[in-house]
C-alpha cells in the first residue's frame, strides 16, 4: 500500500541483466578505460602540431589545422568516457569508431596494436547493444571478443619465434631482475628467452580449449606481471602506453575466460558476419606479415624483435640545420656520423613505437631531408625484418631518391 497522496516509485531495470550483459558492461569498462588511458598518455600522436611527420594514408589527406585538431582530440576523449560511464551507449560507440578510425587515416602512426585490438572489440560490444534483448547477439559479442585475445597472445608468441628476441628483447626485459638474482640464474634466465615464444603462442591456443584454459589464464596473469615489472616504473619505465594495456589485457582474459561452463568456441558455421571477420583479420590474416603481406602491428608483432628499423645518417653541419628539438634526438656514432633513431624519436615525441613500414619510414625521411634543405650528405638506411621467404634486406635511401 502506498500513503494517500503518494505515487508508488517505479524501479527501471535492465532489460538484459543476466550473466552475459553483466560481463558485456565489464568488457567495455576495460576497453574503454584502456584507451582513454591511451589516449591520455599519446596526446601528441592525435596533435598535427607537431615535428614528427604525420604519415597520412592517401596523399590527398592534409593534416587537420588547430585548433580543429584539439577539439577533435577533445570529442574522442569525452565520447571514450561517456562510453566508460554509461551502461549500455550504442550511439556513442557508433560515433566513436567512426570519428576515431577516419581520424587514424591522417597518420598511419596512430595504427598501434592496442588501438587496432580495442576499436574491433568495442565494436562487437556495440553490436550487441542493437539489440539488448538478444542473448544470442551478446554471445556472439563475447566469442568475438574471446577470439580477438586469444588471437593476440598466439600471434605475438609466434612472432617472437626469432633469435632477435631472445639474444636481445628478452635479454633487455631482465636486466631489472639479473642483479637481484643469484649469480647462476645467468645461466637459465637467458634460455627463457628461447621458450617464451612457446609460452605465449600456448596461452593462446590453450584459452581456446576447455581443458587447458585455466592453465592459460594463469600463464597470462604472470606474464603481463613480468612485462609490467620490467618495463613499468619501478624497473626501465619504459613505453608507458602498454602499461595500461597490460592491465586491462589481465582484466579481459579473466573476464571472458574463468567461467568452467564456457562453451567450446565455433570456428565459422553458423557465425555472424562480425564475427567472420574477426577470425579472419585477427586469427588467419597475421600470416601473411611473414611474407610481408600485411603490416606488423595488426600482426602483433610489437615487441617480437623483429620489425624495420630506421636511422637517418648526417653530418655534423647537416645536423645543425635541424629544427632544435630534433638536433635533441641526434646522436653522433662511433664512426663520428651523426645519426638520428626514427625509433627513440618517436618514443620522446609521440610517446608510441613509430609504425614500422618501409613506406612511413620513407615519408619521414623525406621529411627530414626537407628540414635540412635536401642535402647530399644525408641518408636514410632501414634494416629490414626476417621473413620466411627471402633474405632480411637493408635499404638506402638518399634525399635525392626520397624527394622522387
Amino acid at each position: 500500500m502506498t500513503q494517500p497522496g503518494l505515487q508508488p516509485v517505479k524501479v527501471r531495470t535492465l532489460p538484459d541483466a543476466g550473466p552475459s550483459a553483466r560481463t558485456i558492461f565489464w568488457v567495455k569498462f576495460a576497453i574503454s578505460g584502456g584507451l582513454l588511458a591511451g589516449f591520455l598518455l599519446t596526446p601528441k600522436l592525435w596533435l598535427s602540431s607537431r615535428l614528427y611527420p604525420l604519415v597520412p594514408v592517401f596523399p590527398f589527406l592534409r593534416p587537420l589545422p588547430p585548433p580543429w585538431d584539439r577539439a577533435l582530440f577533445a570529442s574522442m576523449l569525452l565520447l571514450s568516457i561517456w562510453i566508460l560511464v554509461r551502461p549500455r551507449p550504442p550511439k556513442s560507440i557508433a560515433a566513436f569508431l567512426l570519428l576515431t578510425a577516419a581520424y587514424s587515416l591522417f597518420d598511419q602512426s596512430r595504427w598501434q596494436p592496442w588501438l587496432y585490438q580495442y576499436l574491433f572489440m568495442l565494436a562487437a560490444v556495440g553490436l550487441s547493444y542493437r539489440r539488448p534483448d538478444d542473448e544470442d547477439r551478446r554471445d556472439s559479442a563475447l566469442e568475438s571478443c574471446r577470439w580477438i585475445v586469444a588471437a593476440v597472445y598466439f600471434w605475438s608468441g609466434v612472432h617472437k619465434a626469432n633469435p632477435s628476441f631472445g639474444d636481445v628483447s628478452f635479454s633487455w626485459m631482465t636486466e631489472p631482475f639479473m642483479k637481484r638474482l643469484p649469480e647462476a640464474a645467468n645461466h637459465w634466465i637467458p634460455l627463457l628467452g628461447y621458450a617464451a615464444p612457446v609460452i605465449e603462442t600456448s596461452i593462446g591456443a590453450g584459452l581456446l580449449t576447455r581443458r587447458f584454459r585455466t592453465a592459460a589464464i594463469i600463464g597470462a596473469l604472470a606474464m603481463h606481471a613480468f612485462i609490467l615489472a620490467s618495463i613499468g616504473p619501478l624497473a626501465h619505465n619504459f613505453d608507458s602506453v602498454v602499461w595500461p594495456w597490460n592491465i586491462a589485457m589481465a582484466f579481459l582474459v579473466v573476464l571472458l575466460f574463468r567461467a568452467p561452463r564456457e562453451r567450446r568456441l565455433h570456428w565459422w558455421a553458423r557465425t555472424p558476419l562480425f564475427q567472420r571477420l574477426v577470425l579472419l583479420l585477427f586469427g588467419v590474416a597475421p600470416v601473411l606479415s611473414f611474407v610481408n603481406l600485411m603490416d606488423a602491428y595488426p600482426s602483433f608483432a610489437l615487441y617480437s624483435g623483429n620489425t624495420n628499423a630506421a636511422t637517418i645518417y648526417m653530418s655534423d653541419e647537416v645536423a645543425g640545420r635541424l629544427p632544435d628539438t630534433l638536433q635533441e634526438q641526434t646522436d653522433v656514432n662511433d664512426s663520428g656520423v651523426d645519426e638520428l633513431s626514427v625509433f627513440d624519436w618517436s618514443f620522446a615525441e609521440l610517446n608510441v613505437p613509430p609504425y614500422a613500414e618501409l613506406r612511413v619510414y620513407r615519408q619521414i625521411g623525406k621529411q627530414v631531408c626537407a628540414f635540412a634543405g635536401f642535402p647530399r650528405d644525408m641518408v636514410l638506411i632501414v634494416q629490414g625484418k626476417s621473413a620466411w621467404i627471402g633474405r632480411r634486406q637493408q635499404y638506402t635511401y638518399d634525399c635525392a631518391r626520397l624527394a622522387k
